[in-house]
């Protein structure tokens, strides 16, 4: 399961610069990659984070000599890179909800760290090492996508396409304004014949 974990990081990674340098496949691998990692964390953290290779999930001497605790601060730390996960993914593709994601995620990450900080200074288990190092990339990246406003990630995103970065930066402002979605969807349509 590590491996499945760092190949869908590098597909991430490989599907956000190819986004940001306009290949035609970018978006879906984002939501592909980031999804699947998402889903991931949400349901597998338990086995990945303590080591338990996926074929022995459902063998119990897998589980001999990791503690209860262990277990369930693992299953809540995946749920907070989880849904940091999802609240980057919305975030990137503009989705609405992605600051209650990302603000829900990020607390959740806080509160592990703590959490993990105790537990190390305890035990100087590389199980908290593991994790550390999970939050502190995906937290990071976390909180960049919170801070940055959605105007300059528009700009960012589409920068070759003025037009349609104006237009929709005045429909995200007016969510409820139909004209402007509507010229912002014709502005889109027509970026979208020209490439």
């Amino acid at each position: 399961m590590k491996k499945t974990e760092i190949i869908l990081g590098a597909m991430a990674a490989v599907a956000l610069i190819t986004n940001l340098l306009f290949a035609p496949t970018g978006n879906i691998l984002i939501v592909l990659s980031l999804s699947v990692l998402s889903i991931l964390y949400m349901y597998l953290s338990f086995a990945l984070f303590n080591g338990i290779r996926f074929r022995h999930i459902l063998k119990k001497e897998s589980y001999k000599g990791i503690s209860t605790m262990r277990i369930i601060g693992a299953i809540f730390t995946g749920l907070a890179l989880s849904i940091t996960l999802i609240g980057i993914l919305f975030k990137y593709q503009l989705w609405p909800g992605a600051t209650i994601n990302l603000r829900v995620g990020l607390s959740g990450l806080v509160l592990m760290v703590l959490i993990g900080a105790v537990g190390y200074a305890r035990s100087k288990a590389a199980y908290y090492a593991n994790i550390a190092k999970r939050i502190a990339i995906y937290g990071a990246l976390g909180i960049i996508m919170l801070l940055l406003p959605t105007d300059e990630l528009i700009e960012i995103r589409y920068r070759n396409h003025p037009e349609y970065a104006e237009a929709l930066k005045k429909a995200i402002a007016a969510p409820g304004n139909e004209d402007l979605w509507q010229k912002a969807e014709a502005e889109r349509q027509r970026m979208n014949t020209e490439n």
